[in-house]
Parts: C-alpha cells; sequence; structure tokens
C-alpha cells in the first residue's frame, strides 16, 4: 500500500483561482448577451388582441336578432303591392318568377310565410298563398298562375304607361288592362274588384275562348296599323275643346270623319294611342287617346268617335253658332237635356249628352240610332234605314 502514497501535496491553490476566473467570465458573459424579452411583448399581443375580438363579438351578437326574430325573405325584399314586372323575349316576370318555375323557386323567392289553400273550381294541384296578398297556383310542380291582390294603382298606372310591348284595354264596364305576348301566349290582366275596387294583377296563359282570341285579333290589327309606316301631323290636341267642322253634310273632328281609315286617324291625332275593344259597342276595335277619345272601327272603317269631358262652355257656344240643322231633346231636365246635330246628307249625328254621376259631358258622332226616330222633333225628317 505503500506505493499509493504521494511523495509530496501539491499546491492546488492557483488550480481554485483559475477556476474561480473561470466561472465568474462565464457569468459576465451571459450577462452580456440579449434578453429574451420580445417573445413576452409578442404574447401580449396576442393575449390583448383575443380580449377585443371577443369583446366585439359578444357586442354584435347581442345587437343582432334571432332567426326567429329576423324577417322572412318576404319582409325583407318585395313589396307585394307593386310587384316588379320585366318581359325576355316573350316570357313575363313578376319579381322575378314566371311560368313553368317550380314550388321550391318561388320559396326561394318569396320566403316560407305561406300557406297551402284550395280554391274551388281550381284546377291546381298546390295553391301557395302567402297573406292574402299573393298566389301561387301549381300543376305538377309547374307554375301556372300568378295573382296579386291589392295592387297599388299608381304603380301599375305607370307601369302600363312606361311599357313598349304590345298592350290592350278592355273598354267595358271595369277597363281591364292587358300586356301580352304573341310569341308565348302569356298574358298579364289588371282588373279592378268589384266587392272593394282593388285592383288585382294576373299572369297566367291567356284563355283560349276570349282572351287569347281577342288579343290575337288585337295584335294583328296593330302589327297591320304599324306597317302602313304612319307619319303623324298633329299630336296637341285639346280633347276638351275639340276642333268641330262640318263639310257637304260630313261631320269632322280634327279633321276625321266617319268612314276614315286607322292610318287617317292616326295621321291626325298621333300614335300615342291604347288600342282595345268595347263589348256592346258594336266595333271591331278602337283606338282611345288618354282615356278622353275613343274612336271605333268596323271593317277598318271609322264608324263612331267619343270624346269625354268636354268642356261645357265651350260646346255651348259651339252648339249655339251653328247653323245647320239642331235641336234639343225634350224629357229631362233642363239642366242636362241632349244636343242634337244631324246632317240629312250624310245621316252622321253629334249628340252632346250629360253622365252621372260625374256630370261630364260627352260628345258622340256617328249614326244614328232608332231612339233618335222617336224624338219629336225628327218628325217629318225620312230615316234612311227604313225601306
Amino acid at each position: 500500500m505503500d506505493k499509493f502514497i504521494p511523495t509530496e501535496v501539491k499546491d492546488l491553490t492557483e488550480s481554485k483561482k483559475r477556476v474561480m476566473r473561470n466561472v465568474l467570465n462565464e457569468v459576465q458573459n451571459k450577462s452580456k448577451k440579449p434578453k429574451h424579452n420580445w417573445r413576452y411583448a409578442v404574447i401580449a399581443a396576442l393575449v390583448t388582441m383575443s380580449a377585443i375580438l371577443f369583446v366585439l363579438n359578444e357586442v354584435l351578437t347581442e345587437n343582432e336578432p334571432s332567426v326567429a326574430e329576423q324577417p322572412s325573405p318576404t319582409e325583407l325584399h318585395i313589396d307585394l303591392s307593386k310587384p316588379a314586372f320585366s318581359e325576355e323575349q316573350g316570357v313575363f316576370y313578376l319579381d322575378g318568377v314566371t311560368l313553368g318555375d317550380s314550388e321550391s323557386k318561388v320559396i326561394e323567392v318569396f320566403g316560407e310565410n305561406f300557406t297551402i289553400v284550395q280554391e274551388d273550381g281550381s284546377e291546381a294541384d298546390v295553391v301557395l298563398d302567402y297573406d292574402g296578398q299573393a298566389k301561387f297556383s301549381f300543376i305538377e310542380d309547374k307554375l301556372i298562375s300568378i295573382l296579386f291582390m291589392n295592387v297599388d294603382e299608381d304603380y301599375f298606372d305607370e307601369l302600363f304607361k312606361g311599357y313598349d310591348g304590345f298592350k290592350f284595354i278592355d273598354f267595358h264596364i271595369y277597363d281591364d288592362h292587358f300586356f301580352y305576348s304573341n310569341g308565348t301566349n302569356q298574358i298579364v290582366k289588371a282588373s279592378p274588384q268589384p266587392i272593394d275596387e282593388s285592383l288585382s294583377l294576373k299572369l297566367s296563359y291567356a284563355e283560349p275562348h276570349w282572351e287569347k282570341k281577342v288579343a290575337e285579333n288585337l295584335y294583328k290589327t296593330q302589327q297591320n296599323i304599324k306597317n302602313q309606316h304612319i307619319s303623324p301631323t298633329n299630336t296637341d290636341i285639346d280633347y276638351a275643346k275639340p276642333t268641330f267642322t262640318e263639310e257637304e253634310g260630313y261631320l269632322y273632328f280634327h279633321g276625321v270623319t266617319l268612314g276614315d281609315s286607322p292610318s287617317k286617324v292616326i295621321d291626325r291625332l298621333g300614335d300615342n294611342y291604347i288600342i282595345g275593344q268595347a263589348d256592346g259597342s258594336g266595333s271591331d276595335f278602337l283606338l282611345n287617346y288618354d282615356r278622353l277619345a275613343s274612336f271605333h272601327f268596323y271593317n277598318d272603317k271609322l264608324d263612331s268617335i267619343v270624346l269625354i269631358k268636354v268642356d261645357k262652355e265651350y260646346f255651348d257656344e259651339l252648339f249655339n253658332h251653328y247653323e245647320g240643322f239642331k235641336f234639343i231633346s225634350s224629357g229631362r231636365g233642363e239642366d242636362d237635356n241632349d244636343r242634337i246635330i244631324y246632317s240629312e246628307e250624310t245621316y252622321q249625328v253629334l249628340k252632346a249628352t250629360t253622365q252621372t254621376p260625374n256630370n261630364d259631358l260627352y260628345l258622340y258622332i256617328g249614326y244614328p240610332g232608332p231612339e233618335l226616330w222617336d224624338n219629336p222633333e225628327m218628325k217629318g225628317i225620312p230615316d234612311p234605314w227604313q225601306p
């Protein structure tokens, strides 16, 4: 064991000092390196942004109505009293929906706030009723008609005036207005309702026994008139004060008389007319100007003229200065007796009569009916219709 005993003990003082210097240098060197404080800054920023986003989301969520509270698509986008009308290549659209569309397409546009109803006499399989304001009828999932009730009248008047396609009016009792597509047989009908006088608007296919027949005849008539290349010469006319003249027994209104063609009327009065039909008038069609003057035709010849709301004082002066055969009918009140001008040469008659309930003065130019010959003033004047 003696061989493991060191012969002398080494002095370790210098070694200890060297170790202490190395440790001190290492500590000093680490203190000079940059500390990682940026990590804490980034973390703090992320926490702050998350807090802001959380607060904003809570505020927006609190202010946003729930699904149950949100209005239906109909309430958001569609006014059922003013359905948007458009046409593309003869196909009519109301609020973007047209005939042949599916139930899902209608529900997509108008929403799910509807009820399914059954209508007596309807051929439809399904009728979607939107709060009694609009109805959509289907056969085998194809839309066959659209009906809007309570349509804004002023809105439709502007729509009708601005439509450049084929349109006509049935001048009968309710003055129904129509848009018609000859290519697709689609028809839009605006009709006042007799019970509450509300205006309904319906899109469907033209009913063959009346609508289609009338619409096609009027369409062809208007096309024939337009093909004559008429250039109106006078469109500034006061229908309340009509220009009236007589030449060789013919009674003229603004240069137009019975027997004239449609082109002659348009040449004298302008092309801002609406073509139409009046049941019971005996005419094939009529041209109406601003609801103030109507020109009725039979076999393409002017058969009668009707003027509405003629100035009474103006006509009184015209009647008083007329030097031909004239008389005032008896049997009515003093203020509303008919005044009549008659031409024995041409058998034309002009009659001015007051219509109720507004007491408007109507002026008729035409051929006399049987009632004229019952008047005592016509005694001694031969009836041209009797053999």
